[in-house]
């Protein structure tokens, strides 16, 4: 069979973010974590570790989170720019440069199109925070900073990893 189905919406998952202090993990290690979700491919995970259960979300769900981020209204010509940009750094910031002011404004509204969507998949799929019913608030409360987007970036990974199922998580 050459389509791939989600097995239950139901489905739910407990994570760790890897800046947590009680997780230890290299590059590749923590690489390793994000693409399966399996916690052995850690190095060292305390019991005091910040534990999220997030639980699958069907396409549906999914459709509906990119709807209440703006989905209708988001920019499509930052979309566009988006995907052409280059994936070098100082190749994307000399291409950024060389943008029109309206290309960069769209490209900026494309991104906060983004940054809304993961947050609405995380409200729709954060179940628990170390067992205790939790909502997206209490992600926003994450400081410092850096760790408060990486949670965000590594929620949405896990997140879309268990709701997009390959072959092999039939």
């Amino acid at each position: 069979m050459a389509l791939s189905f989600l097995v239950s919406s139901n489905q739910t998952l407990d994570v760790v973010i890897s800046c947590d202090p009680s997780v230890e993990a290299d590059a590749s290690q923590r690489s390793s974590y994000l693409e399966t979700g399996d916690l052995d491919h850690l190095k060292h995970v305390g019991d005091d570790a910040t534990k999220f259960t997030l639980k699958a979300l069907s396409p549906s769900e999914r459709e509906e989170a990119e709807a209440r981020a703006g989905a209708l209204t988001r920019s499509e010509l930052g979309r566009l720019l988006w995907s052409e940009a280059p994936s070098g750094e100082k190749e994307r910031a000399q291409w950024h440069h060389q943008l029109s002011d309206d290309e960069r404004k769209a490209m900026s509204d494309y991104q906060a199109y983004l940054n809304r969507v993961y947050q609405e998949m995380i409200r729709a799929s954060l179940v628990k925070i170390n067992g205790e019913e939790a909502n997206f608030s209490e992600i926003e409360m994450i400081r410092p900073e850096s760790h408060r987007i990486q949670a965000i970036s590594e929620l949405v990974i896990h997140i879309q990893r268990i709701s997009l199922l390959g072959i092999e998580g039939k």
